[in-house]
């Protein structure tokens, strides 16, 4: 869900769950091309049937007090010798909150969100929920995985192998849009909604005429690499290198190989959904190998196509907010509650929380708010040229990144049957309850959950958002070398510099792709190092690299 102090702030770590996907949900060591077993080293269900006693510390980042403490309040009403916790703690600082925990020894949390801190879980700080999703969960009767619309949350598993984790539960489903102020587009004679990046920049130029701010976007580091403006660096590219799937792609003999799927794929542009996980498996040392030869899109330096998207971003760069580079999420989102921006980028729980943020002096800097405005909604205009290959899609996915603190049996157990009691239609029910009577949340879009009713008006509303497909967690060149090599920090501190010179003119875009190819090559082999692989492994991508601590 979102929450109104800075409701966009939750969304902002969206991309990074690219790289959560490769620590947590496929490492890239251990994914095995036959269905297998999920490792089997959970407690046993006698224990987690005993009367439950103890303490759960609850720390999130940004969300509702209101809404997780009814929460809590309902789960110590079914276990009376159960005292839960709830604490929330700001967005920014949160990351560093939560690594200070661990450094200092034994962390008092519980359940946190980790989407920031892979290093954590490669260093398997947290909870495993594979094991646990045979057991029964006592709130339903049946195996928690079938609490799970597994499909939605991008889980398959008949591929998990007995190396491969989940340390991050998500469970609810996130779509990014684009939301217009229908008032201004009025007072600039337009009717309908871009549907191409051309008319998206025709209205930018009407807007910036008028004195209005084209585009509420962030531009400080965090926005460009996991935020908003992150997000767009990834999502228009992914246009342009499609059939990149052919490279990323299991072939016959390699460990990632699964004949039930691999077999009938067939590369189809036209399908959005054509390089998904459940249609065609990845071989990520296939990915590293063709970064490190700088195969096909994989190379920036010298690609027409890298060329003709940069200077398409640039572009739409352009009619962000004067002093871009200094403008955070809250500005940025301020500008469009004022009426002084014609769109932004959201999700459709902004069909909810935007009236009631409107209406909020703290988040308007106006008393008592501001005058109401009508505003809708519109899908990534899709950039055209001759070497686009396919309509835009967005990020889709499942959110939340929930993690439990790696703990002592008893513990753990614990912690999971709140999980559990959370993602049962009982507990559920109560979350999205409280949702819809507060004043400060709404909730993303529908859960990935099994026998979850929602509100009528949630229902109806979350239909009417058209899907166009996602790019989120593929392992194409938008995704894994966009914004750095791989999501390795050393490298993503050098595209921030860089392409915040490309943007502010200081370089051209051929100096810009130079660079950029320059650095990736030259972090390669400690990021390589940093996943446990080895440059070695790259010249056999059909092997299944060594375990390595």
């Amino acid at each position: 869900m979102i929450y109104a102090k800075k409701w966009m702030g939750y969304i902002l770590a969206l991309s990074l769950i690219a790289a959560v996907l490769v620590a947590c949900s496929k490492n890239e060591s251990g994914n095995k091309s036959s269905a297998t077993s999920a490792p089997t080293n959970a407690p046993s269900q006698a224990a987690q049937q005993e009367e439950l006693n103890g303490t759960i510390n609850i720390t999130l980042p940004q969300q509702s007090s209101e809404v997780w403490n009814k929460v809590a309040a309902a789960y110590m009403a079914k276990h009376p010798q159960v005292k839960v916790n709830v604490e929330i703690k700001p967005l920014n600082g949160y990351k560093e909150w939560l690594t200070a925990q661990f450094a200092a020894g034994d962390p008092q949390v519980d359940l946190a969100v980790i989407n920031e801190v892979a290093d954590l879980q490669a260093q398997r700080k947290f909870v495993n929920y594979y094991p646990w999703f045979d057991k029964t969960n006592p709130y339903t009767g049946k195996p928690w995985k079938d609490s799970f619309n597994l499909e939605a949350m991008g889980v398959n598993l008949g591929a998990v192998g007995a190396d491969d984790s989940l340390y991050v539960l998500n469970f609810e489903t996130v779509q990014i849009l684009w939301l217009y102020n229908k008032d201004i587009f009025a007072k600039l004679g337009v009717t309908e909604p871009p549907a191409t990046f051309n008319e998206l920049i025709e209205i930018f130029k009407k807007a910036k005429a008028a004195g209005y701010t084209p585009f509420a976007l962030a531009g400080d580091s965090s926005s460009i690499w996991s935020g908003q403006a992150g997000w767009l660096m990834r999502i228009y590219p992914d246009q342009y290198f499609r059939d990149s799937i052919e490279t990323a792609r299991s072939q016959e003999a390699d460990y990632t190989y699964n004949p039930d799927i691999d077999d009938v794929w067939k590369y189809d542009a036209a399908d959005p959904y054509n390089d998904s996980e459940s249609k065609v498996t990845k071989n990520p040392i296939r990915v590293w190998k063709a970064i490190k030869e700088q195969q096909g899109d994989y190379k920036m330096a010298g690609n027409p196509k890298w060329k003709a998207v940069m200077e398409n971003l640039k572009t739409l760069f352009s009619y962000t907010p004067e002093g871009f580079f200094g403008t955070n999420e809250a500005q940025a989102y301020k500008l469009f509650l004022t009426g002084k921006a014609a769109v932004m980028l959201g999700a459709p729980s902004a069909y909810w929380q935007l009236p009631k943020d409107l209406a909020d002096a703290e988040k308007t800097g106006v008393k008592d708010g501001v005058k109401p405005f009508e505003f809708g909604f519109f899908n990534m205009p899709s950039m055209e040229g001759e070497y686009v290959q396919a309509p835009a899609r967005t990020i889709q996915l499942p959110i939340g990144f929930y993690g439990l603190v790696q703990k002592d049996a008893k513990q753990t157990a614990l912690s999971v049957d709140f999980m559990m009691y959370l993602t049962s239609p009982e507990g559920y029910g109560v979350y999205v309850t409280a949702i819809q009577n507060s004043r400060d949340a709404a909730l993303n879009g529908p859960p990935a959950l099994n026998d979850i009713t929602l509100p009528e008006e949630m229902s109806k509303a979350f239909a009417s958002f058209k899907q166009i497909g996602n790019l989120e967690g593929l392992q194409g060149p938008s995704n894994t070398i966009a914004r750095g090599l791989q999501d390795y920090q050393p490298s993503v501190q050098e595209y921030v510099s860089l392409v915040q010179r490309y943007f502010y003119n200081s370089m051209t875009v051929d100096e810009y792709l130079a660079k950029m190819q320059e650095q990736m090559l030259r972090y390669l082999p400690e990021a390589l190092t940093f996943r446990k692989l080895d440059v070695s492994d790259l010249d056999n991508p059909e092997r299944q690299p060594p375990k390595r601590e």
